[in-house]
């Protein structure tokens, strides 16, 4: 986890969720994620805006180069590929309490977003041969233009279903 970046609130969300989760009588089991490799990144982006931003020649989604953001987007990617994976090998409903996603476009970050987790993950799980469709639900309150970009660019409008605030594709 990143430390807080402006006035954005998206750094401390994951760890006040799960703080909370863990003080609840929820029934969950908590699971490390693994990360993303790099090969994950390059499915969904493109690959000198993937290897600017963790170089740190370029600017995040935060509009900064930090070391300690750089360090965390494999992770934040990985939570959600992690809970996908975990999800699809139990039969059962996995939870990413990770956000700053559905903004980042093909090569671009936007909207305190620097990658797109949504697509790296069903990117790598249909390279993996582990789902050929693939339904994205878009909880946020506005649309997640990025992940709209990805699943055009890659001509994905077929296998990927993409509900969001405002638009269903």
């Amino acid at each position: 986890v990143a430390e807080p970046q402006g006035a954005s609130p998206s750094a401390n969300k994951p760890r006040d969720v799960v703080g909370r989760w863990k003080v609840s009588d929820f029934p969950i089991d908590l699971h490390r994620p693994q990360p993303v490799a790099i090969e994950d990144f390059y499915r969904a982006h493109d690959r000198t805006y993937v290897d600017d931003v963790l170089a740190r020649r370029t600017s995040n989604g935060f509009g900064n180069r930090s070391v300690s953001v750089a360090a965390s987007l494999p992770w934040t990617s990985g939570s959600m590929l992690s809970a996908a994976r975990h999800a699809l090998a139990s039969g059962g409903v996995a939870c990413a309490p990770c956000s700053g996603f559905h903004h980042a476009h093909w090569d671009a970050a936007a909207g305190f977003c620097t990658f797109n987790g949504l697509m790296v993950t069903v990117l790598a799980l249909r390279a993996e041969g582990r789902a050929r469709r693939i339904g994205i639900l878009d909880c946020d309150q506005h649309y997640g233009d990025g992940t709209e970009d990805i699943i055009v660019r890659n001509r994905l409008q077929d296998s990927v279903r993409h509900i969001t605030a405002g638009r269903d594709y």
